[in-house]
């Protein structure tokens, strides 16, 4: 019997789960985005459409025995291409053989999307697995961490733009998400290869697994926590370094990460109190990162900090981080890091969209709202580095009842 390859343009209402992807067309643009991978589950066709994405390409394999109809459409049983892929994998994978080269904000951020919804979605499972015993597979997070670092590599702030977006009620699969990026793209700024940035960001996927044993009363608790709570907390380590040693995550990096992201320069850190002489650039990054994002992200108990505030604390924190790692993290992720809102001298908010390390304080950004008018303007790409505009201070979306999740992937799409 013998077999072809046939590819076919639908509308983004004709994608059904099953097929397989190769290019996605975007709403009001003229380009074509290589993307490849499976579409396993409505929630992803769902999150395309939010990201524009209008059309797709997708690829069948048809033998002889294939029924068309006719407007020469593949019916369903037909043999689409590509292995079938464990549940336990990403509902939009990524094959590898899109393009890794550079790419336009604009062209990276509908595809980050959509591996930063179902990184945060694959984690939550990933989370719930280890919480019941169940094995985590270790070629599921390795896809994962592929994703993330081709995409950063594509455009280091599209799929940063993201880490932003915050919801309380997320908190813990999101830091998840958001530590990977974060340690991604810093480990590439640091001069780190890919195959090492890549082991870290599986790391930094994996670093908080632990946590999923640890009870939600404690967890969510809005006040301090006691001293038998807080050593609940302090089994995380164990308990995630036991899941991964069974499931075979054994790769020295991620198990430095996951094991010493706790430990501090002075030794007052935990499990083991280390110092800085036995804590490698390794863990200090993941400490730095971990601490940085879990204070400026929302949680059932509070509301996260700024990142500026965030980053103050960090960097008067000499004797626990390492200070020059600290300031090098600063100059890579900005002091207004990409997805921040921010208030412009012309009394308009705008969002960060791309940083500028020559001068921090003068990121690009898009402007969307008035505050003098109180509401939504047509929205206004601006290189601060070529306005007589400055940033006043960053603000925080509700206090104007701005959907930062809405406007980010509105105006950015």
């Amino acid at each position: 019997m013998t077999e072809s390859v046939i590819f076919k343009t639908l509308t983004i209402d004709e994608l059904e789960t099953g097929m397989f992807v190769t290019t996605l067309i975007i709403r009001n643009s003229n380009s074509k985005v290589k993307n490849q991978g499976r579409v396993n589950s409505q929630q992803t066709i769902e999150s395309l459409k939010k990201q524009g994405v209008t059309e797709v390409i997708i690829k069948c394999d048809v033998n002889e025995s294939t029924q068309y109809d006719s407007s020469d459409n593949v019916q369903i049983k037909g043999k689409y291409s590509s292995k079938n892929h464990s549940s336990e994998q990403s509902d939009y994978e990524d094959s590898g053989s899109a393009s890794n080269h550079p790419c336009s904000l604009s062209e990276e951020f509908a595809r980050s999307c959509v591996i930063y919804d179902n990184t945060t979605k694959d984690i939550q499972d990933l989370l719930k697995r280890a919480q019941t015993q169940q094995r985590l597979s270790p070629e599921a997070v390795t896809v994962l961490a592929s994703e993330i670092t081709n995409s950063v590599i594509r455009n280091e702030y599209a799929i940063t733009i993201l880490t932003r977006i915050r919801h309380h009620s997320t908190y813990h699969w999101e830091h998840a998400t958001n530590c990977a990026i974060l340690v991604c793209g810093f480990s590439l700024f640091l001069g780190f290869n890919k195959e090492t940035a890549q082991k870290m960001t599986l790391g930094a996927l994996l670093h908080d697994i632990g946590v999923a044993k640890v009870p939600k009363a404690i967890l969510d608790k809005p006040g301090k926590l006691n001293s038998n709570e807080m050593n609940v907390i302090k089994k995380h380590l164990a308990w995630g370094h036991q899941l991964c040693k069974r499931d075979g995550f054994s790769d020295p990096i991620i198990i430095d990460m996951l094991i010493n992201h706790h430990e501090r320069l002075d030794g007052s850190g935990y499990p083991r109190g280390l110092t800085k002489e036995k804590l490698s650039n390794l863990a200090r990054i993941t400490a730095i990162i971990d601490v940085y994002d879990a204070m400026t992200g929302d949680k059932v108990y509070g509301k996260g900090m700024q990142p500026i505030i965030a980053l103050r604390h960090i960097l008067g924190q000499k004797d626990k981080f390492d200070q020059e790692l600290v300031q090098k993290f600063i100059k890579y992720v900005g002091v207004h890091p990409v997805g921040s809102l921010i208030q412009l001298s012309n009394e308009k908010v705008a969002v960060v969209v791309e940083g500028n390390r020559a001068d921090p304080l003068k990121p690009k950004v898009k402007i969307f709202y008035s505050l003098k008018l109180q509401q939504y303007i047509n929205p206004k790409y601006c290189d601060l580095a070529n306005e007589p505009l400055s940033i006043v201070s960053s603000i925080r979306a509700e206090d104007y009842n701005i959907n930062s999740s809405k406007v980010i992937r509105d105006l950015i799409s």
